[in-house]
């Protein structure tokens, strides 16, 4: 069973929340070839503790060696200009309409292009790099994106904003868990 861990698993590990234990056995269990685990490189690109943004990929990195978490593999979302790490990032084929239709249903609200969202809030500081609005919810859709688009069994989250899309028409296949549910789909 492969299992993708979004950004809130690694704050779980990072701030040593209750479900920390329970992505530390889905770790264990990878470690010892009973399942498969990965991080999104998108990760990265999302706010950092302290409340900032990372220059490079490397103090990404650096985070997971301080986690003692660096031999789980990154799969990778999609490369954009000025968010994406673009050596952890794929180019995308710009017919396919994945990455809008995730959108619609987790943000269905919130215009998809970062052009119509600036136009549409005044609120914005029309800086892709800072505008945290609206790039949390870019790195969001991100997450289920790399998770569809590499074929895996369970998105492990604590964000019930993920729920929108479990039975969602053209997303029946995705599974989306607490830390604690995934767990317990481990063998004994």
């Amino acid at each position: 069973m492969k299992f993708t861990f979004d950004t809130n698993c690694l704050i779980d590990l990072d701030e040593t929340r209750p479900s920390a234990k329970n992505i530390r056995d889905l770790i264990r269990a990878h470690r010892a070839g009973k399942c498969e685990v990965a991080f999104v490189a998108v990760s990265a690109s999302e706010r950092q503790p302290g409340d900032r943004y990372l220059e490079t990929f490397a103090e990404f990195e650096a985070r997971l060696r301080k986690l003692k978490i660096e031999d789980i593999p990154t799969i990778l979302g999609m490369a954009y200009w000025d968010i994406s790490y673009l050596e952890h990032a794929v180019l995308a084929d710009e017919t396919c309409d994945l990455e809008e239709r995730i959108h619609g249903v987790l943000f269905p609200t919130t215009p998809f292009k970062y052009s119509d969202f600036t136009a549409a809030n005044e609120t914005s500081t029309g800086d892709i790099k800072t505008d945290r609005a609206w790039r949390n919810k870019w790195c969001d859709r991100q997450m289920i994106w790399a998770h569809i688009s590499n074929t895996r069994d369970v998105f492990v989250t604590s964000d019930t904003n993920f729920d929108k899309i479990v039975g969602t028409t053209g997303f029946e296949i995705v599974r989306v868990m607490r830390p604690v549910e995934a767990a317990a789909l481990l063998p004994r």
